[in-house]
This record gives structure tokens, sequence and C-alpha cells, in this order.
């Protein structure tokens, strides 16, 4: 079902339901008042009644000419009872409608009574008069009210349903009006394809709803996927240059080989030149690998204590101290504040990335760990004193394949930092750059506890 329709209908029932209770309302009031006043003539019927048998001496001549003018108009399926203190009928025999003393004597004690039995209502009263008192019960069945209540329902039965419709036909109506934004956001999107991801939604200067609020969100995502398209024509590129590189000098190597004759010293340097080619393609591919396949799983995920992953880190990359690096910690004792959830391997991988890349360019310069911890964060800087990175390319350096201009004679593909920056945002941390170029590099590393 569409966003309309489902609108539509949702309205509609709104409005019957508010509807319904309205005449439903309306109906039992005007119910109420219709038994009200038949039971209000019933009472007067009953009076008059009780006024023609029992008050021609009590009243004067013109008031019994009233009685007498009103007693002939009897109400439809009329039956009128008068009994008695002793609770027998005078008057008026009793035929098939008979009261019983219960009904009677509840009329003495509360002087009137209204009520409904076999569908007719009924009024009775307790008359006092100077011959005497009597009970003078009244019934009768309302048929104009009943009538003029079936045409009331049905005239409302039909005003409800022609109510349901209009008002789902309006529905309709105000539903496209209030959806026609989106279908024209729908519409642009749908004419955005993989080549032209620079085209952006219209969005009004004000901002005014939450139909600007989506085109500024599909705007970003926009951007987003723009830049991840663009990111990865270029490691396409880069990648099939890289891969290119030593494939073609693996087989230039042997192309020359094999045009003459050589001694055995001329086939082993060609040799040694393939195997150190075919190496580097090697190492070229697993950081490709480890690039492509940094995932997090949470089958992978421990609690790793960072003050032991930096050592490793260390003692891995500083040749048994033969490179100088210095490590402090500063959290004290309580080594849960530097334990977080993570991968081992993959912030193994990203610390030993950035720890290489110091000794690399500090040309023996000692380098400089710290971890510390906050009581949300952790922290882990890692400084040089190398070549450092020159301005304006610090933010570039994490772009897969990226060298800076005064890297380029230090072996390296470019894809260390990549990979760090990477597995630094699956574990929802950040990592921080300050450099000079000539004074050094520093490294923060920010991790969530």
């Amino acid at each position: 079902m569409t966003v309309r329709n489902r609108l539509s209908l949702q309205f509609t029932f709104l409005f019957a339901v508010l509807l319904f209770i309205l005449l439903a309302g309306i109906y039992s009031l005007v119910e109420r008042n219709r038994k009200i006043s038949f039971y209000d003539k019933l009472e007067d019927r009953a009076m008059t009644v009780a006024q023609f048998y029992l008050a021609e001496d009590n009243l004067s001549q013109e008031g019994f000419l009233a009685v007498l003018k009103k007693y002939p108009r009897s109400l439809n399926q009329e039956v009128i009872r008068i009994y008695n203190n002793q609770f027998e009928p005078v008057f008026i025999k009793e035929d098939t409608v008979r009261w019983d003393k219960t009904t009677l004597q509840q009329v003495v004690s509360q002087k009137r009574i209204r009520f409904t039995r076999n569908g007719q209502q009924a009024c009775a009263i307790y008359y006092m008069d100077n011959s005497g008192n009597f009970i003078i019960v009244a019934t009768a069945v309302d048929s104009n009210g009943i009538e003029n209540m079936r045409q009331l329902a049905w005239i409302m039965s039909i005003a409800f349903l022609l109510s349901l419709l209009i008002t789902y036909i309006l529905g309709r109506i105000f539903s496209r009006m209030a959806l026609s934004p989106i279908n024209h956001v729908i519409d642009n999107v749908r004419t955005i394809r993989a080549t032209s991801l620079d085209k952006r939604l219209h969005v009004n200067a004000h901002k005014t709803d939450e139909i600007d609020e989506l085109s500024i969100t599909i705007n970003h995502l926009l951007e987003h996927l723009e830049q991840s398209f663009e990111a990865q024509r270029v490691f396409i590129a880069n990648a099939s240059h890289e891969l290119r590189t030593p494939i073609t000098a693996i087989l230039g190597e042997a192309e020359i080989a094999l045009l003459q004759n050589r001694n055995t010293e001329e086939y082993k340097t060609t040799l040694r030149n393939v195997v150190e080619d075919a190496t580097k393609l090697t190492s070229l591919i697993s950081s490709l690998l480890e690039l492509a396949q940094a995932n997090m799983d949470n089958n992978d995920l421990q609690q790793v204590s960072m003050n032991e992953l930096l050592w490793e880190v260390v003692d891995e990359w500083s040749n048994n101290g033969h490179y100088p690096v210095k490590i402090v910690f500063r959290f004290g004792l309580d080594v849960s504040k530097v334990t977080m959830q993570g991968h081992r391997h993959l912030l193994f991988l990203a610390l030993s990335n950035v720890v290489k890349n110091a000794i690399k360019f500090s040309a023996g310069e000692e380098v400089y760990c710290e971890l510390n911890a906050t009581d949300t964060q952790i922290h882990v800087t890692v400084s040089d004193k190398g070549i450092g990175i020159p301005e304006g390319e610090t933010e570039k350096i994490f772009r897969p394949f990226y060298r800076s201009a005064n890297a380029m004679s230090y072996a390296g593909f470019g894809i260390g930092l990549s990979l760090t920056e990477k597995i630094v945002r699956l574990h929802n941390g950040a990592i921080h750059v300050h450099s000079s170029s000539g004074a050094g590099t520093t490294f923060r590393f920010v991790f969530p506890r």
C-alpha cells in the first residue's frame, strides 16, 4: 500500500471514529429527550384522566371544561388503569393489562414512577382527592417518536457514509498535495546515476520543513557516495600502476636474460633482481589484501590490553633495541584503564604501521611512544624527529597509495596509513596528526574505553 493511500485511509478512519461518536451522541441525546417528552405526556394524560373521574367537584366550571376537552385526546395504544388504596381497580375494568401490587406499592411510596414494560412506556402517579387516594397508571406507545428516530437514524447513516466518501476523496487530494514535494525529490533522485553523482537536490535557503531536511540528508549521502566512488577509482588506478611496476620489471629482466646466452653469474644477477621484484609484488599484494579485508567480526573481538600491545609492536620493529624507541606509560597501576574491546590483530597492524614509519623516517633518532587514559578514552601517542610531512599534505596521507614528495626515496607503497585509518575508524576511534617538514611527526590515537 502506498503512503498516499495509507494516509487517506488513516485520515478517513480517524474522521469516521470522531463522526460516529458525534452522531451517536446526538442520537442518544435526541432519544433521551423523546422518552422524557413522552413520559411528560403520559403523566399529563394520567392527571387528565384522574381529574376527569375524580375532580369534578374540586375544579371550577372552566377548569373542568378544559379537562373535558383534553380527555378525548388519547395517545397511541393508550391503556389507563385507576386503583384505590386497596389496590382494587375502579372506574375502568381490568382486562389483559393488570398491574401487580409490588408496582402499585412502589407508586404509593414514591408518588410518581416512570418505567418501560413490554416495549411500552408507562407512567404512574399517586393522586390524592377529598374522596380518597388513587393510583393512576397510563401506558402508551410513542409511535410517532419511534418513527422519527428511525428516520433520523437512516438520515444519519446516509450522511455518515457520504461524509466518509467525501473525506476519503479529500484525504487523497490533500495527501497528494502533501506528498508532492517527496515525489519531486524521488523524481530528482531517479535521474542521478553513477556518472552524475555531482548532482544535488534543491534545498530552500531557510530550510523550512522536513522535506528540506530530507534533501540535505540525501545530498550528504550523495557527497559520501561521490567521494567513495572517486576514492575507489583512484585506488584502482593506483593499484593497477603499483602492481604493473614490479610485474613489468620481472618481465623485463626475464626477456633481457633470454635475448642471448649468458654466463652463470649474469643469470644469478637476473634471478636476484626477479626475486627482489617478486618480493616487492608479494608485499604489495599482502598490503592490498590487508586493506581490503580489514573488517570487524564480533567473533574476533576480545579485551585488548593496550600496554601489552604497544610493547609487542615496539619489540617487533625496534630490532632488539637496534632502533631507539622510548615507551612511557601514564595511567598508573590500574591496567583496566588501558584495556578496550577490539580486534587484537587489526589494532596491532594499526600501531605497527605508525611505529614502523616513525623508525623508518627518523634516521636513527629516538622514537617516543606514550600511553595514557582518561575516564572515557585511551590515548596512544607516537612521535618522531624524522623528515616530517610537507605543509598541506597532512590530510592526504591517509589516501591509499599516497606518498608525500619527501618520502619518495624511502621504501613503501603508501598503503599502511590508509589501513591504519580504516582500522581506527572500525574501532570508533580517531587519529590526529601534527607535523612540520623536517621537524618530525606526531600521531595521536584516541580509542573509546
